[in-house]
């Protein structure tokens, strides 16, 4: 089974008026026809007609790649990341994890977990953050910095239900990315949509497998495997222009087995300075 994920580029030949009104949604909030139709002519320097316009997004809203509310048009979510219920049925159903999760206690500050996959990592994470998020009274600071925010396209609905949770406790992410993908403008609007503060920075010094969270009186590390790395690295940088992408093969690189250690250190001092650094971008 493949998904097709059109993402049309500046310097593609041939774009068809679906693709510019993809293309401008991709990176804007919702908008209306005339907007729509305005903004490729300024944009793009293409004239097109108000009918083409009418034509294009009603086909998008057929296939349910776009969604109205009253008469703005937007992206919808739901089919951005429509593979999560793919990935999650193949993985319940046909992939087991082979080797459960691990965890070590080095003394009362520093606990490594040793989990299978990237699958068993992001639910690790996500009841790291949740049980710190009910409980956290001051410092409400959640920040990531990394390459990519690849737990995204396997688990929206569990990262929808982390964020809903945030909202309730008042707690504010920051994400900083090093890279700036089309799969990562993806990730950019969907925080946008969230409220959350995201911002690419290409020029900061991070080991590309390296992931650094830290909220409340926490760091956590890990390093994606190399292997495992490459793999993911390869899809966001030939999801360009118009491509076929697997989600057979996405799906073996999230549950291919191979362990990674995540390391889990209570120190409120480290945890503040790596807070205060990622939230010093955002200002």
């Amino acid at each position: 089974m493949t998904l097709e994920i059109v993402i049309p580029e500046a310097n593609v030949k041939n774009r068809t008026t679906k693709d510019l009104v993809f293309s401008i949604l991709i990176e804007e909030e919702s908008k209306t026809l005339t907007q729509l139709h305005r903004e490729i002519k300024r944009r793009y320097g293409i004239s097109v007609t108000f009918q083409a316009v009418i034509k294009a997004v009603n086909s998008l809203i057929v296939h349910k790649v776009l969604v109205k509310e009253g008469k703005f048009y937007s992206l919808s979510k739901d089919w951005v990341f429509e593979t999560r219920n793919f990935f999650d049925r193949i993985y319940t159903e046909n992939f087991k994890v082979k080797k459960p999760m691990k965890k070590v206690e080095l003394g009362k500050e520093i606990t490594v977990y040793t989990v299978s996959n990237l699958l068993e990592l992001d639910r690790l994470w996500n009841d790291l953050l949740t049980n710190w998020a009910k409980k956290e009274t001051e410092d409400k600071r959640n920040v990531w910095r990394g390459s990519h925010c690849w737990w995204l396209m396997p688990r929206l609905q569990e990262e929808d239900i982390l964020h809903d949770l945030f909202a309730r406790h008042n707690i504010k992410t920051y994400n900083l990315l090093s890279e700036n993908t089309p799969l990562d403008k993806i990730t950019i609007n969907y925080y946008k949509s969230k409220k959350e503060f995201i911002k690419v920075k290409s020029d900061i010094s991070l080991n590309s497998d390296l992931n650094l969270s830290s909220f409340g009186e926490y760091l956590v590390k890990f390093e994606i495997p190399k292997e495992i790395s490459q793999k993911l690295e390869k899809i966001y940088k030939n999801t360009k222009n118009n491509k076929n992408l697997d989600l057979k093969r996405i799906l073996d690189i999230f549950k291919e087995n191979g362990e990674i250690e995540v390391t889990v250190i209570k120190d409120k001092f480290i945890a503040n300075n790596i807070k205060d650094e990622v939230v010093s971008y955002f200002k």
